[in-house]
């Protein structure tokens, strides 16, 4: 089965340790929480591969790309696990997965599309009962109308995932305003991108395309 993050090793089992991090507010309500006022906590992983290292993270992506993105759509919850509440109840917390299309603004390894928006799934989110978000360690959550570096994993059912630490990197403050391909490529960001595809240490290589492959527009 397609690898789906960045490396983490045995996911599955760790999704008892990752959300053994997240407590349950019994008190918090969605609809009457302030955005701002929304604490974020960090979600442990250990990886195959390192993290800090832009040459094994590209090489163990599928994608990376330039996108601007251009609305959030949602978030799903998967894999969920029973938690016990403050007054002995149980309840059944899964991980946010947040939901985004983007624009594909230059695509530095391999070729998805760039003549309509796409779906990209973010691990990472707003917690089921709105108390907290919930995001990787050296990780961030996009934000609609801003551009970033992704690095994707094509899952099974020819979706794309970001996940993991490093996996959404922002541009400085004199270049985060930039969406066009001319002017994103000259930026330090994506030649430091560059260089790491030229340099990648490949850890795992398969053949699945996404759905957003831009070969699929040729069959």
């Amino acid at each position: 089965m397609k690898k789906t993050t960045i490396g983490i090793m045995t996911l599955t089992a760790s999704i008892i340790g990752i959300t053994c991090f997240l407590t349950i507010n019994t008190n918090a309500e969605k609809a009457d929480t302030e955005e701002e006022k929304i604490p974020t906590y960090s979600i442990q992983a250990d990886y195959t591969v390192d993290v800090d290292n832009p040459n094994e993270v590209v090489g163990d992506s599928d994608y990376v790309f330039v996108g601007k993105v251009k609305s959030e759509t949602g978030t799903t919850y998967k894999n969920k696990v029973p938690l016990e509440k403050e007054d002995g109840t149980v309840e059944y917390v899964g991980e946010a997965f947040t939901h985004y299309e983007v624009e594909v603004l230059s695509n530095l390894k391999n070729e998805l599309v760039t003549n309509q928006v796409i779906p990209i799934d973010k691990q990472g989110g707003i917690r089921e009962d709105g108390s907290a978000y919930d995001v990787f360690d050296d990780d961030q959550l996009p934000e609609a109308g801003k551009v970033y570096i992704f690095t994707a994993y094509t899952q099974d059912d020819g979706s794309l995932l970001v996940a993991g630490a490093n996996s959404t990197i922002s541009f400085d403050e004199k270049t985060k305003n930039i969406d066009s391909e001319k002017e994103v490529n000259k930026t330090e960001e994506v030649q430091l991108y560059e260089e790491a595809i030229d340099n990648q240490v490949i850890i795992d290589e398969d053949n699945l395309n996404s759905d957003f492959d831009a070969s699929q527009e040729q069959q």
